[in-house]
C-alpha cells in the first residue's frame, strides 16, 4: 500500500469507536527504513490564519490492529 493511500483513511481507536483523524506523517526509523509510527491529525475545520496547529496523535505501527479498505483500526490509542 502506498502512503497516499493510507492518509485518505479514517482512524478509528477500536474500544470507542472514535474518529481519531487521518494520517498526515510518518516516523521512520534510519537504521532499517521501516515505518514506525504515524502521526495523525484530529479531524476539523482547515486551518486559519489565527488557528494554525491542530491535534495531532502518534499511532506506533504495533498498535494498528487492522487496515481495511476505508479504515484503520487502532487497538490502542497511544
Amino acid at each position: 500500500m502506498k502512503f497516499s493511500e493510507a492518509q485518505q483513511k479514517e482512524v478509528i481507536e477500536a474500544s470507542s469507536g472514535q474518529l481519531l483523524g487521518y494520517i498526515v506523517d510518518a516516523e521512520i526509523d534510519k537504521e532499517t527504513g521501516f515505518i514506525v509510527s504515524f502521526l495523525v491529525e484530529a479531524q476539523g475545520a482547515y486551518p486559519t490564519f489565527f488557528n494554525k496547529k491542530r491535534e495531532t496523535k502518534k499511532i506506533a505501527v504495533q498498535n494498528i490492529a487492522i487496515i481495511g479498505k476505508d479504515v484503520i483500526i487502532v487497538a490502542k490509542n497511544m
